[in-house]
């Protein structure tokens, strides 16, 4: 009987620590410059889809905001957004979320320099669901940054990351220099 609750225990600290140690590993692939480890640990094209069905839909409600503001130049510039936006939005996820274009990020290159790990950009992680585990990021030397929720789903007996939560485009577009 002992030997069952002490075995049930390490089975559960075991699947409470496990998307941690993926998110260590995370960390270790984009410091070390592991594509493949990284190609596991994200499903890339999850990912992508994820982030054009969102960007695609703030970006149309915002074209919806500014035609009801001004009916004239709104619906114009709501045809042209309807027209030509999901196509560039697409091609542009599909061109920035690769696990080439993260690994050779900026921000990614400069700690992978100084071999300094992302954890401090880690605000919350924890539990949204059984097989759901989200984590928050933020830059730590930008106080008034926007949050990025990444989210992990339990695929077979791997966590991966899955999907990308992104503040409204405005709270990202107001930081652009």
């Amino acid at each position: 009987m002992r030997t069952l609750f002490v075995l049930a225990v390490v089975a559960v600290a075991a699947y409470v620590g496990y998307p941690y140690l993926t998110m260590y590993w995370l960390d270790r692939a984009l410091l070390t410059d592991d594509q493949k480890s990284l190609e596991q640990l994200v499903d890339f094209p999850r990912v992508r889809a994820d982030l054009k069905a969102d960007v695609n839909a703030q970006v149309l409600g915002k074209a919806q905001e500014i035609k009801e503001k001004r009916p004239i130049l709104g619906t114009f510039g709501q045809a042209l957004t309807e027209l030509f936006a999901p196509d560039m939005v697409d091609s542009a996820v599909d061109g920035m979320v690769t696990p080439e274009a993260i690994l050779n990020n900026p921000t990614v290159v400069e700690h992978r320099k100084e071999d300094e790990s992302f954890a401090d950009f880690v605000t919350y992680a924890f539990f949204a669901a059984p097989t759901r585990f989200t984590f928050d990021l933020k830059d730590p030397e930008k106080l008034d940054s926007p949050t990025v929720t990444a989210v992990m789903a339990l695929d077979g007996f791997r966590w991966r990351v899955v999907g990308v939560d992104l503040p409204p485009l405005g709270a990202l577009l107001s930081k652009v220099p």
